[in-house]
């Protein structure tokens, strides 16, 4: 839940909006220790759903049995929401019973996908998340909400396979570009001598070969895209509207 401050925050708001819209039931997370936080933003969320609203009230094992409960009734009192699940994410506290109560909810229906596709997006999907999320990790502050990652080049070899390691012998070339919106954030990015560029490109590229079960080499560029957040020629670009 947000509140628009630019274009890409509208395009997400209503992509948002759409999902909740057309979904069987709706997953709220509340943080337990923080019930107060975009208290608004949820509130009117929960008003104009139309479709059931289960609660997950995470990060219970920060809190007494005492103060779970006076969590449960205050969420019940103002949001006027039935299905409360208590949750400990950290401990897998109570999530068997959170995902029963989801499914209470889901009508039954034709098998849309065979038993072993486990995605519908591409591969180049998962890549180019695993790097955005290196970014994430070596990053601080707002920087990170400023880098777009677009997959370049995903080139696989032909199928072959190393005795040794069981993996594919010859290196998938994957090449992708992080665009950012300035100047300054590009020598951020990059690093000094480009040493955070490198860090970014050595923590996602272990992510990607354990996804892929092959070993990658993978080529990373940083471009100035300025103000893409909020130029709707870009967003259309990048596949956000």
């Amino acid at each position: 839940m947000l509140e628009p401050s630019y274009r890409l925050h509208e395009a997400m708001d209503s992509q948002i909006g759409r999902a909740a819209a057309e979904a069987d039931a709706i997953l709220l997370l509340l943080d337990a220790t923080r019930l107060d936080d975009r208290r608004d933003l949820v509130t009117a969320f929960v008003e104009r759903a139309q479709s059931p609203i289960v609660v997950a009230l995470n990060k219970t094992d920060l809190l007494t049995e005492e103060q779970t409960m006076a969590a449960l009734e205050r969420i019940h009192g103002e949001l006027g929401l039935y299905a409360i699940v208590p949750i400990s994410a950290l401990r897998v506290d109570n999530l068997d019973n959170l995902l029963n109560v989801l499914a209470s909810f889901l009508p039954l229906g034709p098998q849309l996908y065979p038993e072993d596709m486990i995605a519908e997006q591409p591969e180049r999907f998962f890549v180019a998340e695993l790097i955005r999320e290196a970014a994430f990790e070596k990053l601080s502050d707002e920087l990170p909400y400023t880098v777009q990652v677009v997959i370049e080049e995903f080139d696989e070899p032909e199928e072959t396979t190393d005795d040794a390691t069981g993996k594919r012998a010859r290196k998938t070339y994957i090449d992708a570009t992080l665009y950012v919106e300035r100047d300054t954030q590009k020598r951020i990015v990059i690093g000094k001598k480009g040493a955070r560029l490198r860090d970014i490109g050595r923590q996602a590229r272990e992510r990607i070969e354990a996804l892929i079960e092959a070993q990658v080499y993978l080529d990373l560029h940083v471009k100035v895209r300025r103000d893409w957040r909020n130029r709707d020629r870009d967003l259309k670009e990048f596949g956000y509207r």
